[in-house]
């Protein structure tokens, strides 16, 4: 998921002294409204296709786990190739980096030209296809909901029949043409969720007065509902607006049985800072919301609460991975909780009814992370395609957690090669490790030779996962054995999906490969 993992830097940090104190009060509590006993729900196709993969992370807690799967740890060894299909469109950063959603016998996915297929789950065969041709950075991706597939451009959210792929509605969401939107979205009572970030293509991300906004339309006609400006002053952005940018979602939000919805905000800029506005001085204080996970009313988008992980990044350290939702005991006494994880490395779990945090944990290399960047160049890790990239997965209270050990060399003002500047990935290394979700604490970390790009993704007892060298894993979740690995045909970007006996997996970015075959693998038991 280089794509939006290269999400080019993010980074940012300010006039710290008081402005930063204040943002680490981040828990700003507004009360909450009561709402009827239908909120938070998910589209009915989903509670019917549970033994398959309905959405994005699974579910509306985000929990990239199924039960419903004869995949498990005395099975999975038997997973063998079943049928490919090949993955024709590239971008920057291949050709597919997103989720692939399977219900109803089919599979659903958006490559990074922004076409949507859906092809036959047990042939592999196409069923429809629609093109927009729009390339996107990604992770982009869809959304399944009342008989619709949930998309968008790098500028337009979109709605397709199910059943044929015909155009139902389009709508533009982008404020100017320094924004975009690359996010698989979120469906939840009759409402699917967007969101624009400060940017649409490599050339011009982190421009000036470019912002994220959360967008919840109608889902049935994509009229707006409300909108929510990451970005705490709005166009104002930090009080130079001609400079910074900032904001916005990577990945489809959380929404609990409240029908509260967690979204996981990106980072601000100039990432670093620039030979005028070191150090980001010219965004002075916390950069709210940026770098934090939010806790929105699911049907005003009113604020209900928010934690600032990291105020003022200067490293494009974004608190960008999709929140999960689940149950801890805090002092005896059970209470819902969310998860959440970002580029600085770090995973952290906050109540989820008042933002109160409870614990964090590092994950993987750590160098030069904290303070004021100096004006020589040094080595920075996590570097800004490092830390935790890309989402996790909950199952019996482990939580696993991807990370990737690639540095950056940056100083006060900026990368010497620029934003687009080349990246060694040859360098990069990865990991996989379990969290105990109560505590924080590592259970167990499995190191791979190469950058896990490739989320986690849990059937049963199995937990698998993926790197930028195009291997596939599947982990024990008690013990981190590993119990099965598949080559794939390129490198790997993208998060495996499970239907059934049927593991899916998008092998669609360059790797190492001299000559990578861009496809959609479906791995079976049968």
């Amino acid at each position: 998921m280089i794509s939006s993992i290269l999400k080019i830097p993010k980074l940012h940090r300010g006039k710290m002294a008081l402005a930063v104190a204040s943002a680490l009060l981040a828990v700003a509590l507004l009360p909450r409204t009561a709402h009827a006993a239908d909120v938070g729900q998910p589209p009915p196709e989903w509670a019917a296709n549970a033994g398959a993969w309905p959405a994005h992370n699974y579910d509306l807690s985000n929990s990239r786990a199924t039960t419903q799967s004869p995949i498990n740890s005395q099975t999975v060894s038997g997973l063998k190739k079943k049928w490919t299909f090949a993955l024709k469109s590239t971008s920057a950063f291949g050709a597919f980096a997103s989720t692939p959603i399977s219900l109803n016998g089919t599979v659903y996915f958006q490559d990074l030209n922004s076409n949507v297929f859906a092809v036959n789950r047990t042939t592999g065969k196409l069923v429809w296809k629609h093109t927009f041709n729009k390339p996107s950075i990604g992770p982009n991706g869809v959304a399944f909901g009342n008989g619709r597939i949930y998309g968008a451009t790098e500028a337009n959210a979109f709605a397709l029949d199910a059943q044929n792929g015909k155009l139902i509605w389009s709508r533009k969401l982008t404020g100017n043409n320094r924004e975009g939107i690359d996010m698989a979205p979120q469906v939840y009572d009759n409402n699917v969720l967007f969101s624009t970030v400060p940017g649409n293509g490599l050339s011009s991300f982190y421009q000036g007065g470019a912002l994220g906004v959360v967008w919840a339309l109608d889902s049935a006609t994509g009229k707006p509902k409300w909108t929510f400006n990451t970005v705490q002053d709005g166009a104002k952005l930090w009080g130079n607006p001609k400079v910074n940018s900032g904001g916005g979602l990577w990945y489809p939000p959380s929404v609990d049985s409240q029908g509260r919805v967690f979204i996981s905000v990106a980072n601000p800029a100039p990432l670093y800072g620039t030979k005028k506005f070191p150090n980001g001085t010219s965004r002075p204080g916390p950069d709210l919301y940026t770098n934090s996970v939010v806790a929105l009313d699911g049907q005003t988008g009113k604020l209900l609460w928010f934690h600032q992980a990291l105020p003022h990044d200067i490293r494009d350290y974004d608190l960008m991975i999709p929140a999960i939702i689940t149950t801890l005991p805090v002092q005896g006494v059970d209470t819902e909780a969310v998860l959440v994880a970002g580029k600085m490395g770090k995973v952290y779990a906050y109540r989820a009814d008042n933002g109160q945090q409870l614990w964090t944990q590092s994950v993987g290399r750590h160098q030069n992370d904290i303070g004021l960047l100096p004006r020589k160049p040094v080595d920075i890790f996590p570097g800004d395609t490092g830390g935790v990239e890309t989402p996790m997965a909950l199952a019996a209270n482990r939580l696993f957690v991807p990370w990737v050990d690639l540095g950056t060399r940056a100083d006060a003002t900026g990368l010497p090669g620029g934003l687009a500047g080349p990246t060694n990935f040859r360098a990069g290394r990865g990991g996989l490790a379990a969290l105990d979700a109560t505590s924080g604490k590592v259970l167990w970390k499995n190191k791979l030779a190469s950058m896990d790009f490739g989320a986690a993704t849990v059937a049963n007892d199995v937990v698998f996962t993926s790197d930028y060298a195009g291997t596939i894993y599947a982990f024990d979740t008690a013990t981190g054995k590993t119990l099965w690995t598949k080559k794939a045909s390129a490198g790997i970007n993208s998060f495996p999906a499970v239907d059934g006996d049927t593991l899916l997996v998008g092998a669609a970015t360059t790797g190492f490969f001299k000559k990578p075959k861009f496809e959609l693998i479906a791995y079976s038991l049968s």
